[in-house]
């Protein structure tokens, strides 16, 4: 039987994975890097995300390769009579529930919160959907994209004589995710005092709006409403990206020091005293004029060239750099954030690791993502583990 790599945070922590699309497998999927046993539910056509290519990789959607590695993938119908009695036959015995269906959809399969907390009451049970479960817009389907043109996201992304623009990454899943996988890990430090379960919601609405807080919290202050800012920031300046020689360059002068020593290498070093621009709410004001002082003069240098000279010293900056030249960053390869993870379709398979790591360790779950079904005789046989009670409810935690 193949199981995710021993130890970890989570080690003992059973997960049944009842989600699909990105927010809530990469929810599973970090459960997992924490050392869970995650069982990652499919329909018999399989998670859509396989579907979703270009891009692939001999063949595999690199959406789903992204999204699933360490966990163990059963084929289960939840519209018939057997998979529903499966399922909560599996639900019985986890510590974890995650599911990422329209709200309602599994009360109509005996596999909501309520059905689920009657046969296991300590179960930890988390809802990912895009709307959350009330409210006038509680029943509409949605996307990443759509949440964010719904929350304003899309309205503030562009240039500002442009059309608004989406963000290139799936920020609204990626972090509708993170905020699961932190309800998830309170709710369990919680059940260990109290032996309660809990029911954890989240959405890719309610994301969207907290990744606009404080843009937010400027318009309820002020009613006025943020433009789209292209590469900049409404409070900062210089804060954005400067056209070299040969490429863009970000430069972030985020305090007055910053400026003086940006317009010094810039070899403009009165602009620094100039009392139009001698506070960071005075450039603000006037960015534009600054830009049009400050923007000719990156032209005298490659974007290379500038950043070696501006983190000289120490101005925050960077060229504007593709995903193919992430790939090759010896930073990237410095911090070990790539991983190889031989797949039986991808032998040369790599993966983006666990963002962080605790005691040196990145993700603890390290299986190739599974493929449709895999681990169907492992974990609907008789003689399957999740049988009986699980490691964490043994030990008492």
């Amino acid at each position: 039987m193949t199981r995710p790599t021993a130890g970890g945070p989570l080690h003992g922590v059973r997960v049944l994975d009842l989600t699909r699309n990105l927010a809530g497998p990469y929810c599973t999927m970090a459960l997992a890097d924490l050392g869970a046993d995650v069982i990652k539910v499919e329909a018999p056509a399989g998670d859509d995300t396989r579907r979703w290519q270009p891009p692939s990789w001999r063949g595999e959607s690199a959406t789903f390769l992204s999204a699933n590695r360490g966990k163990r993938a059963i084929v289960l119908d939840l519209d018939a009579a057997e998979g529903q009695a499966a399922a909560r036959g599996l639900a019985a015995t986890a510590d974890v529930l995650v599911e990422s269906f329209r709200p309602g959809a599994l009360a109509r399969r005996g596999l909501d919160h309520e059905a689920v907390s009657a046969l296991n009451p300590a179960v930890v049970y988390c809802s990912i959907s895009a709307y959350g479960s009330r409210g006038p817009k509680r029943d509409l389907p949605g996307y990443d994209p759509v949440i964010q043109a719904d929350t304003g996201i899309m309205a503030i992304t562009g240039q500002p004589d442009g059309p608004p623009a989406r963000l290139g990454i799936g920020a609204v899943d990626l972090g509708t995710a993170l905020w699961a996988t932190i309800g998830i890990q309170g709710a369990l430090i919680e059940r260990a005092r109290t032996g309660r379960g809990a029911h954890i919601e989240a959405s890719l609405y309610e994301t969207g709006a907290w990744w606009l807080s404080y843009h937010l919290m400027g318009h309820l202050g002020t009613g006025e409403v943020p433009p789209r800012q292209g590469t900049g920031t409404p409070f900062i300046a210089p804060y954005e990206v400067f056209d070299a020689r040969d490429g863009g360059i970000l430069v972030a002068a985020a305090n007055d020091r910053l400026f003086a020593v940006l317009a010094d290498e810039l070899g403009a070093p009165e602009l620094a005293a100039d009392r139009r621009f001698r506070g960071n709410a005075d450039r603000v004001a006037r960015k534009d004029e600054l830009r049009a002082l400050l923007a000719p003069r990156f032209a005298a240098d490659d974007a290379a060239g500038w950043e070696r000279r501006l983190r000289a010293r120490s101005v925050p900056c960077s060229a504007v750099r593709s995903v193919a030249d992430l790939a090759v960053d010896p930073q990237l390869d410095a911090l070990g954030l790539l991983r190889d993870l031989p797949h039986p379709a991808v032998p040369d398979l790599r993966v983006v690791d666990m963002p962080m790591s605790i005691d040196g360790v990145r993700g603890r779950g390290m299986t190739p993502p599974p493929t449709l079904g895999q681990h169907d005789a492992d974990v609907l046989g008789a003689d399957d583990p999740w049988r009986h009670q699980s490691p964490m409810r043994r030990a008492g935690r």
